[in-house]
């Protein structure tokens, strides 16, 4: 394939609408149009990248585009994409792959009935923080991993608790990480009045014996992003928002500690995922972020949500 990749966006809410800028900047792609039930926002993200906005997504789906990226709620992942990949296109689809095991399943056998490419967003494994961990830690060398995800809830999720839409991403850093799939998961979630759980704490164990423990929630009132890994002889700190890593040491005579503050390239996760992904489908290779990790990840996050939460009571 040597022409520029044909690609759309479906959802053009607050992460698809990011898809729609990137694709029209990014080398070797071709931004087709959206789409998004709200006809105005997708009148608005078409104009502000001169593209086109689609009337339906059936329209979308018969206009020669090559791939595309589903940005919809997840209980609406499986529906699209499946009718995507029936269309003969390839999808990138925003993480979770979906809102339940069996949607997920269904979308990964459409994805080999029709031989298309199918990629989680799961867009942490391309932030720069990430990267050069995952480029410094062997993970042979890895004791235990913690996880800080908070802040306040996004006004998009109304169809999945913290776990499922937040901690899910760290859950796939742990495997990315460390390679070791899952012995034990066990969790502790509370929630105020509402169908979901809006704080979590999360324990895993990894085979090998490796620890991993999240904390996600949504009532922090600041954002907070941070990834530490523990191995024998050294502490990383990986700052996800700021974009910075450093590695604690013990100072050669036994007391204190050194830090050293890691290189990290200046680039947009977005960016890479998205050129990672029309890479994969002009020259036809499998996925970056198959759907098998992302099924992966989401059964982690399905197991934790069964642990029964504590409902709480706001303060009068």
């Amino acid at each position: 394939m040597s022409e520029d990749i044909r690609t759309a966006v479906i959802g053009v809410g607050s992460m698809g609408r990011h898809h729609a800028r990137v694709y029209r900047e990014m080398d070797g792609a071709e931004l087709v149009g959206v789409y998004d039930a709200d006809e105005y926002q997708a009148a608005a993200v078409a104009t502000a990248h001169g593209t086109y906005s689609f009337e339906t997504v059936e329209e979308l789906l018969s206009s020669g585009v090559d791939a595309v990226s589903i940005a919809v709620p997840t209980s609406r992942h499986a529906e699209v994409a499946i009718r995507a990949m029936e269309a003969g296109i390839h999808v990138l689809v925003e993480k979770p792959i979906a809102g339940s095991l069996r949607d997920a399943t269904d979308m990964m056998e459409a994805a080999r009935v029709n031989d298309r490419l199918l990629m989680v967003g799961h867009i942490e494994r391309y932030n720069p923080a990430i990267r050069t961990l995952s480029s410094r830690v062997d993970a042979d060398e890895i004791l235990a991993v913690n996880v800080v995800r908070v802040g306040p809830k996004p006004p998009r999720v109304k169809d999945a608790g913290v776990i499922i839409d937040m901690a899910v991403h760290d859950i796939d850093l742990a495997f990315f990480l460390t390679g070791r799939p899952t012995d034990e998961v066990f969790a502790v979630t509370s929630s105020m009045p509402m169908e979901h759980e809006d704080t979590a704490s999360l324990l895993l164990r990894l085979a090998g014996g490796i620890a991993v423990q999240i904390t996600a929630n949504w009532i922090t009132p600041y954002k907070a992003r941070e990834v530490q890994v523990i191995t024998h002889d050294r502490l990383f700190r990986a700052d996800l928002i700021n974009r910075s890593v450093q590695a604690f040491s013990r100072s050669s005579g036994g007391s204190g500690y050194t830090v050293e503050d890691l290189p990290v390239l200046a680039e947009e996760p977005l960016m890479a995922e998205l050129a990672a992904f029309t890479h994969s489908v002009r020259y036809g290779l499998p996925a970056p972020i198959s759907a098998r990790d992302g099924i992966r990840a989401l059964e982690v996050a399905v197991r934790a949500t069964g642990f029964k939460h504590t409902r709480l009571q706001r303060a009068a």
